[in-house]
């Protein structure tokens, strides 16, 4: 297994290798910032909330002054925030500092994307895959643990050292964080472990031999990914399973080649399901996802409710509110840190915080939040676009597999919540990697 701590080796060549190193660190703490909350400096569980900004402040600035950044969309971006920043403080919410942690998703964390997807190379992609697949083994282990383990464990600790991390579940079990801070981060990794995954298994023979995995470990991670799945307790680790499964399905009838390695794939699957059956690893949390799943679905209507619910994001919703001012209430004030700093929560200001585009709405008005819903939503449909263009005419499946994941959550991602806003930007910045460099070999 290569060591992932060898940031010098990972990054070797010139001339991005530092700011490849930079990407990397920003990978490690997003993975790692809810343990440092929880186990490692729970005393500073506060000011590692913001632990990556740095790298995404830093890193868009390089690439501004490089000119990386010359996409319409994150300049856009930039303006339009800009200009709601300016807004919140003349006529909004008035809080300097709760504008800023609404203003810098926007102006740093967004551009990051057009950085990652300027500097990375193919074979960053691959050893960033190895490394999140390396990982979700001891991170299902670890879910285990949580799941299985009273809420006054250590696993199970919450942030700051207090408390659990845990969030109600169903029959009496939570929904296990694993390494993160809340139970969305741990979905969101998932979802990086699934795309990677479903393309490992049908491609790993034709990839470079340093970035194959061996039959053995492909089931061990297969395993691994089906057991995550009622174990997390998760109805949108399960969606956006199927999403990636179909993306699967669409490759394999486009490309003959494909066809026989997505049945592949399908063998792979029942046999780790079968293991895990004889097993009886999964018997007790697939019970508690299975009445997580029925009550869920009853209370919102069944399966269109959720997916619209969940997808869809109140869109329509935000529409109909017509108490919102036109430049909305100021920007940060729908985060969870720019609310509790306004003294209230994200639902005490007319507008749920929670809906990641009824928040966008409530924060910035209807004119400039629209054309932040647009651009998000444009620039994904963009993206996936040439994502399926590669599929077709170059064979290459990385781009569509990633593009499953980004269409997920760039779209409509909570990025007021910082793990969710760094997996966001991790999938967009990956997926436009893999349709702008080259491949790292004519028969991948």
């Amino acid at each position: 297994m290569t060591n992932y701590l060898n940031l010098n080796k990972l990054t070797a060549g010139e001339p991005y290798a530092l700011y490849r190193k930079a990407i990397w660190i920003y990978i490690f703490l997003l993975i790692f910032e809810g343990a440092l909350r929880k186990w490692v400096l729970p005393s500073l569980a506060t000011p590692l909330l913001l632990v990556r900004d740095p790298i995404a402040i830093w890193l868009t600035i390089v690439g501004l002054q490089k000119g990386w950044i010359k996409s319409g969309y994150a300049k856009t971006m930039m303006v339009v925030a800009s200009i709601s920043f300016i807004l919140t403080l003349a006529i909004g919410h008035h809080n300097l500092f709760v504008a800023l942690f609404g203003w810098r998703i926007y102006f740093f964390h967004f551009p990051m994307i057009f950085v990652m997807g300027k500097v990375l190379t193919r074979a960053d992609l691959l050893k960033i895959g190895q490394f999140i697949l390396w990982i979700s083994i001891p991170m299902t282990i670890l879910i285990f643990m949580q799941f299985h383990s009273p809420q006054t464990a250590w696993v199970n600790m919450g942030v700051g050292g207090e408390g659990t991390a845990g969030f109600s579940g169903a029959m009496g079990y939570m929904r296990p964080p694993g390494t993160f801070s809340f139970t969305s981060g741990y979905v969101m990794f998932q979802a990086v472990v699934g795309c990677y995954l479903l393309y490992y298994l049908l491609m790993n023979n034709t990839i470079p031999k340093e970035y194959q995995f061996s039959k053995i470990v492909l089931i061990i991670l297969a395993g691994c990914y089906l057991l995550s799945i009622p174990t997390s307790i998760s109805r949108t680790h399960f969606f956006q399973t199927g999403v990636f499964i179909i993306f699967l399905f669409i490759a394999a009838m486009r490309r003959n080649k494909f066809k026989s390695k997505f049945l592949k794939f399908i063998l792979i699957a029942i046999i780790a399901g079968i293991i895990l059956y004889l097993s009886g690893l999964g018997g007790t949390s697939m019970e508690a996802f299975m009445d997580r799943l029925e009550g869920a679905n009853k209370a919102e209507g069944g399966a269109e409710g959720v997916i619209g619910d969940r997808y869809i994001g109140g869109l329509l919703g935000s529409l109909i509110n017509f108490q919102i001012p036109i430049f909305g209430y100021g920007i940060g004030l729908g985060t969870n840190a720019g609310a509790n700093i306004m003294g209230g929560n994200m639902y005490s200001f007319g507008f749920n915080g929670e809906n990641e585009w009824s928040r966008i709405i409530g924060e910035c008005g209807m004119l400039l939040g629209f054309v932040i819903i647009g651009i998000r939503l444009i620039f994904s449909l963009d993206i996936w676009n040439r994502a399926y263009k590669f599929l077709v005419k170059r064979n290459d499946l990385l781009p569509w597999m990633l593009s499953a994941g980004m269409m997920l959550t760039v779209p409509q991602g909570q990025w007021s919540i910082p793990t969710n806003l760094g997996f966001c930007i991790l999938f967009g910045g990956l997926t436009l990697a893999s349709i702008n460099c080259k491949k790292t070999s004519k028969k991948q």
